[in-house]
């Protein structure tokens, strides 16, 4: 089943295996691509992987989260963009590749002058931001469309919209960080409103067949922020705009703060990075809104964290849980999985322990595994 190929919109996935995106902390300082970056997409689209969906690019300099961040907020980045496509499909016997874009909003280093929905506290590292604008709303989706179009002129399959783990999207579609009472704010009409605009005004630079998906949470896990049923809600909306797929996550920067007592159990990190899977949290922790989302949507849905196995993996896609499964650690941990898993090689589960270890090389190397890094030095 997890060799079988599958349409995201035009483009077919020659399998149903996703890198899921993640934070390379490989870019320069101004947020061009480096050759580190362009010898992990070599090894991830060498691995077998039928997708690969990068690292989040920011769409505006207000909208750069983290150090070492890639760019799309200008054409001086399509160049360096353009090595990361063709590296994969050069090296990735028909893998295709997605550039997932997006905005940090009150999510990020950044605390001055940053920008969200409403002026709503993010508890987490302390940031209070300012309510944006009509006119800096009007020019962020302007943002967003074109990071689309150089996507498309960069040599990318697809795209993905960034609409998880708490950043600008997810703070305009939650109720728990938007609290305003024009026609961004209010109803779930209100609050997809700012999604939908990015959809038209990119689809109007790049055309209807050049697909563009998002990550979205099923939940946000904070009192007063969106629900299954408000998710699924928006998720049906997005399908009739014309998204051409959802991956399903969940949770925003906030959940790291909050005690077991509030949430039914304790996460131990940021929710898109959360340790030791399988062991505190469950495999597939966010199998059961999936499911939901499946039940409403006939576009694919793809569902990430905690794949730990193979098995899992099966029973997934037999039960129709979902149509693709993505990961990340397990990637870096062992870029080649895929492939192992298609040829049944070794063990059936993942050699990533889930330490969490791979966020620690950020800093320094950028993405890679702790673990392995250990084993070089020592050896």
């Amino acid at each position: 089943m997890y060799s079988k190929p599958k349409k995201i919109g035009s483009i077919e996935i020659k399998n149903r295996f996703v890198r899921s995106a993640t934070y390379e902390g490989m870019a320069t300082e101004d947020g061009y691509i480096t050759d580190k970056q362009l010898k992990l997409y070599k090894e991830l689209a060498e691995g077998g992987v039928g997708l690969i969906i990068t690292g989040y690019a920011f769409v505006q300099e207000s909208g750069n989260g983290v150090d070492k961040q890639t760019g799309v907020s200008k054409d001086d980045y399509i160049p360096g963009l353009s090595k990361i496509a063709e590296t994969a499909h050069k090296y990735g016997d028909n893998c295709k590749i997605a550039l997932q874009i997006a905005h940090c909003g009150r999510q990020t280093a950044e605390l001055e002058n940053t920008i969200a929905p409403s002026a709503v506290e993010e508890k987490l590292i302390g940031n209070m931001p300012r309510e944006m604008t009509r006119e800096e709303i009007r020019e962020t989706i302007d943002a967003f469309s074109q990071a689309v179009r150089r996507a498309k002129e960069a040599g990318f399959d697809a795209v993905q919209l960034h609409g998880a783990h708490g950043y600008l999207i997810t703070q305009f579609l939650s109720p728990y960080t938007n609290k305003r009472t024009d026609d961004y704010g209010g109803s779930i009409e209100n609050r997809v409103r700012f999604l939908e605009e990015i959809y038209k005004k990119s689809v109007e630079l790049v055309g209807k067949e050049f697909p563009i998906f998002i990550k979205m949470n099923g939940v946000d896990f904070v009192q007063g922020g969106t629900t299954i049923e408000e998710s699924t809600e928006v998720a049906r909306r997005l399908q009739k705009i014309g998204f051409a797929a959802i991956e399903v996550s969940a949770g925003i920067w906030e959940v790291a703060k909050l005690k077991k007592k509030d949430l039914g159990w304790k996460p131990t990190f940021l929710p898109e990075s959360r340790l030791f899977v399988g062991k505190i949290n469950e495999p597939a922790y966010n199998l059961p809104f999936a499911k939901e989302f499946k039940k409403v949507l006939d576009i694919p849905v793809i569902l990430v964290g905690g794949i730990n196995s193979i098995s899992l993996v099966e029973e997934i896609l037999i039960d129709e849980s979902a149509d693709f499964v993505s990961f990340c650690r397990p990637l870096i941990r062992e870029p080649n999985l895929p492939n192992r898993w298609m040829k049944n090689i070794g063990n059936k589960e993942v050699d990533c322990i889930f330490c969490n270890g791979c966020l620690s090389t950020l800093s320094t190397t950028g993405l890679h595994c702790v673990k392995l890094l250990e084993s070089k030095k020592d050896n």
